[in-house]
C-alpha cells in the first residue's frame, strides 16, 4: 500500500485538488480498462468536490465511460435531504447529465435494511460479474467523521467485525438509525482510495490515524494493493504540521 498525504488551503482547494486528481485517474483506468468504476461517499465535504467537477471539467472528463456507487448510505429514499444519493445527484450528476444506466444507489425501500444490503452486494457483484471473491473498485471515496468513523462504519458497531460480505447493513445505536455501507474487505480492495476530511473538529483523530491510531475505523482502511490518499483542509491537518 502506498500512502500520500496532501494539505490544502481550504475546503476549495481541497475541492479543486480532488478534481484534478479525478480527472487524472479517469483517464488512466479508462484508458487501461476502458471504463472507470467509482463509489462515492457522502457528507457536505463531497459537495465542493462535485461542484468543482461541474465547473472545470465538465467537458473534460470522459462521463459516458465512468459508473457511479455509492460507499454508504442513509436509509432513507433517494429524494431525501440526508441521502448521499441525492446529494450528488443533485450537485453532480443531474448537473452532467449523467443518465441512469451510469449511477447505482444503494435501494433504501426495503421494510428490512439487511435486504437491501444483501441487493446492493448482489448488485455490485453482477456489475463486475464477480460471483465470488472480492471486485476492485477503481476508486473509491471517503468521509471521516468527528469520532473517526468512515463510510458508515462507526465505533463500536456490528459491521466493523464483518470478514466476508461486501456491503451489511449496520445499526448505529448513538444515531438510532441504519446504515447502508462497504465493509472493509471491499474497501481494502479498492486500486484507489480518497479520504477527504475538512474541519478542525477532525485534527485530533487525523493526528492519531497518521501516528499508527489502529483504534479509529477509518484508520483500519488500508488498500491491499492499492494508494491511499488523504486530502486535508489546513483545518482538519493542523495536527500534522508539527
Amino acid at each position: 500500500m502506498k500512502t500520500l498525504v496532501k494539505t490544502l488551503a481550504d475546503s476549495e482547494s481541497l475541492g479543486i485538488y480532488a478534481a484534478d486528481l479525478f480527472l487524472e485517474l479517469s483517464e488512466k483506468y479508462i484508458k487501461r480498462n476502458g471504463r472507470f468504476t467509482v463509489a462515492l461517499s457522502g457528507g457536505s465535504t463531497p459537495q465542493v468536490f462535485y461542484r468543482k467537477l461541474v465547473n472545470l471539467y465538465a467537458d473534460d472528463i470522459h462521463w459516458d465511460y465512468i459508473d457511479f456507487f455509492w460507499s454508504d448510505e442513509r436509509y432513507v429514499p433517494f429524494d431525501h435531504p440526508d441521502s448521499n444519493g441525492g446529494a450528488a445527484y443533485t450537485h453532480l450528476l443531474a448537473p452532467l447529465e449523467i443518465t441512469r444506466d451510469h449511477y447505482f444507489p444503494a435501494p433504501t425501500s426495503y421494510k428490512h435494511p439487511p435486504q437491501a444490503a444483501m441487493e446492493y452486494e448482489e448488485t455490485i457483484r453482477h456489475y463486475f460479474n464477480v460471483p465470488t471473491g472480492i471486485p476492485a473498485f477503481d476508486l473509491i471515496f471517503l468521509g471521516m467523521g468527528d469520532d473517526g468513523h468512515t463510510a458508515s462504519l462507526f465505533p463500536g458497531t456490528k459491521a466493523l467485525l464483518e470478514s466476508r460480505r461486501l456491503v451489511v447493513a449496520n445499526w448505529v445505536d448513538r444515531l438510532k438509525s441504519w446504515r447502508i455501507t462497504f465493509t472493509y474487505p471491499l474497501l481494502n480492495f479498492a486500486r484507489q482510495v480518497i479520504f477527504m476530511v475538512s474541519g478542525g473538529d477532525k485534527a485530533g483523530i487525523v493526528k492519531e490515524i497518521h501516528r499508527d491510531g489502529l483504534r479509529h475505523p477509518a484508520a483500519l482502511v488500508q488498500p491491499s494493493h492499492g494508494e491511499l490518499h488523504w486530502l486535508l483542509d489546513a483545518s482538519a491537518g493542523q495536527g500534522l504540521q508539527h
